[in-house]
């Protein structure tokens, strides 16, 4: 087995779908705001000084306030589905619970796998500060039937993995090649050794061209794109 992760069933999520932090924020400033402006209604309307009692519910719902932020630091998003089932990469064929699809058997391949638990999300205001991992999607049709998984990956080295794997599939032909299949692997995996060799491979088998090739890569110096195009461009 080249790589494996659990499959995930997402569900729709419930009517106002708010963790505990976002709870206790929206909550904490929705009170405090109309609480705030009832006082100041009292006073200017009625022309009435209240008591200073009468503001310290403010500083409670304040503290309520730094409460929301302190527990979105190690909070994750609602998981909004279940685990249910298991996807594997193997040699020469994939399973998906239990049942095999022959990679060559395969159309319309679609991967997207670059997410995983513990990532942290664009909150950076408020809300929960990390991802669950299970936005990745594998769908492709296989003898005429659309299968579709989202699936976790529980580690940034699952995720690893996981490219790794792909690479691996994609230069040792185990599915015949199409350059949109090159759109599988992520940006930050692109600097790999593997993956140059991947492209060095096609450039010169003339699946994609020299252009085409040196587009995909990351080179972290000049140096490296000239030996690169001298190994392989040739």
């Amino acid at each position: 087995m080249l790589f494996s992760a659990t499959v995930f069933i997402p569900e729709k999520p419930k009517f106002f779908n708010l963790t505990r932090s976002e709870k206790l924020s929206y909550l904490s400033i929705g009170t405090v705001t109309l609480y705030a402006f009832t006082l100041l209604l009292i006073e200017r309307l009625l022309d009435y000084r209240l008591s200073e009692y009468f503001y310290y519910p403010i500083a409670i719902l304040f503290l309520i306030h730094i409460a929301g932020i302190l527990i979105r630091i190690t909070e994750f998003e609602n998981l909004n589905g279940y685990f249910e089932g298991k996807i594997s990469f193997e040699e020469n064929s994939l399973t998906i619970n239990e049942i095999e699809y022959k990679y060559s058997d395969l159309e319309n391949l679609v991967i997207y796998g670059n997410s995983f638990s513990g990532e942290k999300t664009k909150n950076y205001r408020y809300g929960p500060m990390y991802g669950n991992g299970v936005e990745n999607l594998i769908s492709f049709t296989c003898n005429g039937i659309k299968i579709e998984k989202h699936f976790q990956l529980n580690s940034e080295r699952h995720l690893d993995e996981l490219q790794n794997t792909l690479i691996h599939i994609i230069t040792e032909e185990k599915i015949p090649f199409k350059k949109e299949y090159l759109n599988f692997i992520n940006e930050e995996h692109r600097s790999y050794i593997l993956f140059e060799f991947l492209i060095g491979k096609l450039m010169r088998e003339k699946k994609i061209s020299n252009k085409e090739g040196l587009s995909f890569l990351k080179f972290n110096s000049n140096k490296d794109t000239q030996e690169f195009k001298s190994k392989y461009c040739s």
